[in-house]
């Protein structure tokens, strides 16, 4: 169990005595926020201080669940946000995906093609060396035959 924590704050000019699990600076921060709130009442309101304690006690509780709604609406957005990114990056690494298969495919289909080109450029060397072997033989034929 965490070890509780006392401090003494000061809020709207009154001490209190905060007791929590929490860090004293996060104690300290929270009276901070509620004097920092009602400063801007007491701004807001020019007769804040003439009100009943009830009154002013609900128009703070107001004020902060206001802040609430309002974070709480925007940690909703980021979730959303969040999750439509993470859609998004989804859709893009499995496009990528695809397009790395069609690459290796296309690698492999161009691999296979330059392989039959060299193949079909043996027989063609091995058939122009017949032709011209055949053509010499002729040549020296028809030499020897002019020889004779």
């Amino acid at each position: 169990m965490a070890e509780k924590n006392t401090v003494e704050v000061v809020i709207d000019g009154k001490i209190y005595q905060l007791s929590g699990d929490a860090t004293e600076g996060y104690m300290h921060e929270v009276a901070s926020y509620l004097n920092q709130k009602i400063y801007d009442l007491k701004r807001q309101i020019s007769s804040y201080n003439k009100l009943d304690d009830n009154l002013k006690a609900l128009l703070l509780q107001i004020n902060i669940c206001d802040d609430l709604f309002r974070e709480q609406e925007k940690t909703r957005r980021f979730e959303r946000e969040k999750d439509e990114a993470e859609r998004e990056s989804y859709s893009v690494k499995h496009d990528q995906v695809k397009l790395q298969i069609k690459l290796e495919n296309t690698l492999k289909e161009l691999e296979n093609t330059q392989k039959r080109l060299a193949e079909l450029e043996a027989r063609e060397a091995v058939r122009e060396a017949k032709e011209k072997a055949i053509s010499d033989d002729r040549v020296a034929s028809i030499i020897t035959g002019v020889r004779k």
